[in-house]
């Protein structure tokens, strides 16, 4: 325990250096670039001051992009579930579609069934979340859609959490969930599946057989363990992609996460009509800044906590005295 207690320390140590290298790289380099917009200020003492108000007094500034200016940390405090939620769900339908996937097409080897579902898990993984979101949209859109489902697959803006109105919170994130986590379930069931294949030559699987274990219970049981922590690996270097993934899914769907705000404040700012000839694209640097910092938070605490679970599936980092 005092190992894994050091560890864990090390780790989070490791994470907040990330995290204050890409808040300097973040503010510092806007003072780099456009030093007229920070007039009588240093690069650096400027970047240290934003880093102090960012991190000690949650204070990122106002969103000068929206009406009125509002302070990003009252949007973020109104946006940051959403992304949690939708990151959160994702990840746990994409792995548990991938292993059971992996697992049900491991034990029908050169089946029509199992082909079938590899083709249609090398088309998700190939298919981008925007265009496979805007794809469902034109399908399945109460509106619009060729084939209209009510409810589940609107693309206006609706949030309530889920103790307050849990039906309104699942039809909101039901599809966004499904859209998200289609790459990385198709991601895990193919490397799962090759790791199986594999596995189910070893010794212990072929005794199980020989014992009469039935098919479904030595795949889960003695076959499957083996590719638990190649998948968790394999997730844990993938954090970045799915963050990316989330914003495209946010916009797609209009999920009202904070990243949702991500094509505003880049400079398209719906409603209003800017000359860009003269002005320049009416960019929201604050939000933009805001935004990186929150996704970097998520990339490094998402990775602590896959490096954790790695530390609980795999007896031998254990044994070799934990990762450093």
């Amino acid at each position: 325990m005092t190992g894994l207690f050091g560890w864990l320390v090390r780790r989070v140590a490791l994470g907040a250096l990330t995290l204050l290298a890409v808040a300097c790289v973040t503010y510092g380099m806007l003072r780099v670039l456009r030093p007229d917009r920070f007039p009588g200020t240093s690069v650096l003492g400027g970047t240290l001051d934003d880093i102090g108000r960012g991190f000690l007094h949650f204070d990122w500034g106002v969103a000068c992009g929206w009406p009125g200016c509002p302070p990003i940390r009252t949007m973020f405090a109104r946006g940051f579930a959403a992304d949690l939620w939708l990151i959160g769900g994702a990840l746990v339908i994409g792995l548990v579609a991938g292993l059971l996937g992996a697992m049900w097409c491991a034990r029908r080897p050169r089946s029509r069934r199992a082909r079938v579902a590899e083709a249609v898990a090398s088309a998700l993984y190939c298919t981008p979340v925007y265009v496979l979101g805007l794809s469902v949209l034109l399908l399945f859109n109460p509106v619009f859609g060729l084939v209209p489902i009510p409810a589940f697959f609107d693309a206006e803006l609706a949030w309530a959490e889920p103790w307050e109105n849990p039906w309104m919170w699942f039809t909101t994130l039901a599809v966004p969930w499904l859209v998200l986590a289609a790459p990385l379930a198709a991601m895990c069931l193919r490397l799962a599946l090759a790791v199986l294949r594999e596995e189910v030559d070893a010794d212990h699987v072929r005794t199980a057989y020989a014992k009469g274990v039935s098919p479904r219970r030595v795949m889960s049981r003695h076959a499957a363990p083996a590719a638990y922590t190649e998948t968790a690996s394999f997730i844990g270097v993938s954090i970045p992609l799915i963050v990316i993934n989330l914003i495209l899914v946010e916009r797609v769907f209009s999920v009202p996460g904070f990243f949702t705000n991500t094509y505003q404040a880049i400079g398209h700012a719906e409603g209003h009509a800017f000359d860009r000839r003269s002005a320049g694209p009416p960019i929201d640097y604050a939000m933009v800044q805001a935004i990186s910092i929150w996704a970097a938070l998520l990339i490094v605490v998402l990775g602590i906590a896959v490096d954790l679970v790695l530390v609980r599936l795999d007896p031998r980092i254990r044994q070799s005295g934990l990762p450093g």
